[in-house]
Parts: C-alpha cells; sequence; structure tokens
C-alpha cells in the first residue's frame, strides 16, 4: 500500500503541474484541451571541449532549465539526467491529461506501474559517455492498461499571475488506501495548520525517523503548499512545447547545503539540505520504492552546485 501511495502522489503532483483554469467561470482557459507527454528525443552532444556525451536527453517528459555560473559545466549533466530518468519514468505510468473548461483534470494512468529502470543504467552512463538509446527508453512506455482518475483530487486557479494548484488530501487518501478520508478533513486541516517542530515530530513518528534537522522555513512552505495551493509557472515554447514548472524560489530552501559540523571517512566536511533529510526519512519510513531510491543521489548532486545556480526550471514538458 505504501508502493501505491507513493506512486499515487507522485501521479497527483504531476497533474497539478497542468493546471491552468480562469478564475471566471464564463472564460475558457487557454490550457484546456488534451496533452500528452513530450516525445523523448535525443542527440549526440559535445558537452565539453573534449567529451561526446552519445544519446544526450534533448527533450522528455521532464523539463529541465538550469542556469548557472562558473566553468564547471556539471549541472548540464545532472539536467540531462533528470530529462532521462523523468522521460523514462513518467510515459510508464502517465499516458495523457485532458483539462475540460469546468477546470477538471481526467488523467488515463497505470494504476500500479510496474516500474522498469536498471539504477546500474544510472552508473552505466558515466562509465560509457553514452544514454540508452531512444528506442530502449521507449521500449517501456506504457501503451495500454490505463485507467481514469477521479476528477477531485485537486483543484486550479489563476492568482497574481501564478498557477496555483491545491491537493485535495482527503480525496488522495480515499483513493490510495480505498477507505473514506472524508471525515479526516478536519484533522488534516489542523495538522497544516501547526507549527513546524510539531508537524515534525508527528511525521517523524510516523515515519520513525529523526526530521529534527529540517529547517522550519521548509517545513512552514510545504504546509502552505498542502493547505494554499502549489504557486507554478506556465509557458509556451518556439517549439509549441508547453512547460508547467516550478522555479527556483520553490527549490532554494529544499537544496541549499549546509554544514553539518561532522567529517567524512576523507577529513571532509559533511554538508546536507532539506530534501536529502526528508528523502531519507521516507525511504527508512518505506515509503520510496526500492526502485526509486537511487534517485536521492541527485538531491546530493544538485545541491552541490546550488550556490553558483542563477536560475532552475523543473517540471513537465507537454504537447497537445
Amino acid at each position: 500500500m505504501k508502493k501505491n501511495l507513493f506512486y499515487l502522489f507522485a501521479l497527483i503532483c504531476s497533474m497539478s503541474l497542468f493546471t491552468a483554469c480562469s478564475d471566471d467561470d464564463d472564460e475558457v482557459s487557454p490550457w484546456t484541451g488534451t496533452y500528452k507527454m513530450a516525445d523523448y528525443t535525443a542527440t549526440d552532444y559535445t558537452w565539453t571541449e573534449k567529451e561526446v556525451m552519445k544519446n544526450w536527453p534533448v527533450t522528455s517528459a521532464l523539463y529541465t532549465d538550469w542556469q548557472f555560473t562558473g566553468e564547471d559545466n556539471y549541472p548540464n549533466l545532472i539536467s540531462a539526467l533528470l530529462r532521462y530518468l523523468g522521460g523514462s519514468i513518467l510515459p510508464q505510468a502517465l499516458n495523457s491529461i485532458t483539462l475540460d473548461k469546468s477546470g477538471s483534470i481526467i488523467a488515463d494512468y497505470v494504476a500500479s506501474p510496474a516500474i522498469a529502470l536498471d539504477p546500474n543504467s544510472i552508473m552505466s552512463i558515466f562509465f560509457t559517455g553514452a544514454f540508452p538509446t531512444t528506442s530502449e527508453v521507449k521500449a517501456n512506455f506504457a501503451t495500454s492498461g490505463f485507467t481514469t482518475s477521479p476528477k477531485e483530487l485537486a483543484y486550479w486557479s489563476e492568482r497574481n499571475g501564478k498557477f496555483t494548484v491545491k491537493l485535495n488530501i482527503p480525496a488522495i487518501l480515499t483513493a490510495a488506501t480505498g477507505a473514506d478520508a472524508s471525515g479526516m478533513a478536519d484533522i488534516i486541516d489542523e495538522v497544516l495548520s501547526g507549527d513546524p517542530a510539531t508537524v515534525k515530530a508527528l511525521l517523524g513518528g510516523l515515519l520513525n525517523a529523526d526530521l529534527s534537522g529540517i529547517q522550519d522555513a521548509t517545513i512552514s512552505q510545504i504546509l502552505g503548499w498542502a493547505k494554499d495551493g502549489i504557486p507554478m509557472n506556465i509557458k509556451t515554447a518556439d517549439n509549441g512545447h508547453t512547460y508547467i514548472y516550478l522555479d527556483k524560489s520553490a527549490f532554494d530552501n529544499l537544496f541549499t547545503l549546509r554544514d553539518t559540523g561532522e567529517t567524512d571517512s576523507w577529513g571532509d566536511p559533511v554538508s546536507v539540505n532539506d530534501l536529502i533529510l526528508l528523502w531519507n526519512a521516507l525511504v527508512e519510513g518505506g515509503i520510496v520504492p526500492e526502485e526509486a531510491q537511487a534517485a536521492g543521489m541527485f538531491i546530493q548532486m544538485i545541491g552541490g552546485y546550488w550556490a553558483v545556480t542563477t536560475s532552475f526550471n523543473l517540471g513537465l514538458d507537454l504537447m497537445r
């Protein structure tokens, strides 16, 4: 059940990125329609003066745009790795999303996807200098067995130039567990209105993990997203793709590294950020499926370059 909850929540968060509805019920949003994941495309790419990476992901279901300072070009490789991972995994679970003029989100998806992604393939990229071919990636995409999602899992509105998505947490819990959670609305609202220390203690108890190291500002940000909605950005690119994404301001609390005061076995200082602490807690609590746990290393890698990051956009790459 925990695995299904993880994938359902990941799906809902992905679906939430598609929301773009006007507050005026009589006005049809320009984003209304049916969207597919962007096609997975790749090419050979010279990412340093001396290194050519074969099958470098150019487009995929995951949109990344990372701008940074300095001569170290490694963030470009991490961005490509993220496009590879997102472009490999999302189409195995999600077929399409239709936005009707009322603002309802209707998704065709695989209820219990058997995600095919060998963690060793990531290490192989570093050793061989080549990503898997497009045909290898697309071979695992779902082509049948889809189900239609309930309509009431998320709500959306346009506020102050942002597309804000509000999750219906009781409905999500009901869909994940099969038990009616509508009576928990008041309890959930009370938790979301709680102070960060209390929430960290509560979640830590549920996950059997220590969350005390996570900053109060990060907990407050996540609680605000859950209670008031997630503010995102949307734009249409020159190639006709629609990007729906979170920008750098959404990730600053999560990715900024800080010194723990400890040293590793090599004598180097150990740094940590809030997202890796939260990720490790979810792993310890059995929420993150085994096949997804390797993604934790990317959190640390991104954090290592956060100090030189000037712009960071991460979201979905869609096509009508």
